[in-house]
């Protein structure tokens, strides 16, 4: 019995305790009219190509609920030159509440606009961001935390110089990581319409490091290749011999693919033959003008 009493002051203290919890201050509400902005990109930078007209660049809305719709302000800062020769934009996004949420219910999603002219005269670079700075509607706020993408970096490119017929550039090639030949010279030769043959890829003497036997300047693996102005990728077109730049007469072609590097004028390439072994033969080439 004693036992009984000492616990009832317990019991009716987690009660009182109980009863003063309830309060009305201890609550949680939805405030669906609240939430931020951020762009809807996995990256924050890109660097656009010598002949783009327009950036698309997505902005996310993280708000359930906004009746009379939400203005979105940014604005264009300057980092390296002056933008306002090569592109245009309105300032504004603005989200209707008609818009409907993305496939997942979260979000809606709308893009900012650039419209680029002149791209092909830049000669210098031109940096800007575009940021986003504020939104009309109290307790919308631009992003969330320090993950959220709040400024994008646009950048022009590297002028598309002419790369000038006769030009004689510098190899390097290597398989698996291994530099094979180094140093080798490798003229160009302009077939107009950005196609372009070089005399050789990966060098006179890249087979010997693989070959059981010494072949000094044989297989050269000429390619005539094509750039494609607007993304900078290469495309060999055809490639090898018919068998006359090697004393064994072994015909064989050269397919591959690359980039070309307009800020260091150089082809970045990776190549592979059939022909020459009968597993066939894989190179990275690195051609570099003077």
């Amino acid at each position: 019995m004693k036992k009984i009493l000492k616990l009832l002051p317990i019991v009716l203290l987690v009660f009182a305790f109980s009863c003063d919890s309830d309060d009305d201050s201890t609550k949680f509400y939805d405030e669906p009219t609240t939430g931020w902005v951020e762009f809807a990109t996995s990256t924050s930078a890109t660097t656009v190509s010598p002949v783009q007209e327009t950036l698309s660049l997505p902005v996310s809305l993280r708000v359930p609920v906004y009746e009379n719709g939400i203005n979105i302000n940014y604005t264009l800062v300057p980092v390296e030159g002056d933008f306002s020769s090569i592109v245009t934009t309105d300032n504004v996004l603005n989200f209707s509440p008609n818009d409907l949420p993305g496939p997942d219910g979260s979000a809606r999603v709308k893009s900012i606009i650039l419209n680029f002219d002149n791209l092909d005269t830049v000669t210098d670079p031109i940096v800007f961001d575009v940021v986003l700075s504020s939104t009309d509607v109290d307790g919308v706020t631009i992003g969330l935390d320090d993950d959220s993408i709040v400024s994008y970096r646009v950048s022009t490119p590297c002028a598309l110089n002419p790369i000038v017929d006769g030009t004689v550039y510098i190899g390097t090639s290597s398989r698996g990581g291994t530099v094979a030949q180094d140093g080798y010279p490798a003229t160009i030769t302009d077939l107009g319409n950005n196609v372009y043959m070089f005399d050789t890829t990966w060098g006179p003497s890249f087979i010997d490091t693989f070959a059981a036997q010494d072949l000094p300047n044989m297989f050269f693996a000429a390619v005539t290749l094509a750039i494609d102005p607007a993304t900078l990728e290469v495309e060999i077109l055809s490639g090898g011999s018919d068998g006359s730049d090697n004393g064994f007469g072994i015909a064989y072609d050269i397919t591959g693919s690359g980039t070309y590097d307009t800020c260091n004028d150089a082809f970045i390439l990776s190549v592979a033959t059939d022909g020459i072994f009968e597993n066939g033969i894989s190179a990275d080439v690195v051609l570099q003008g003077q």
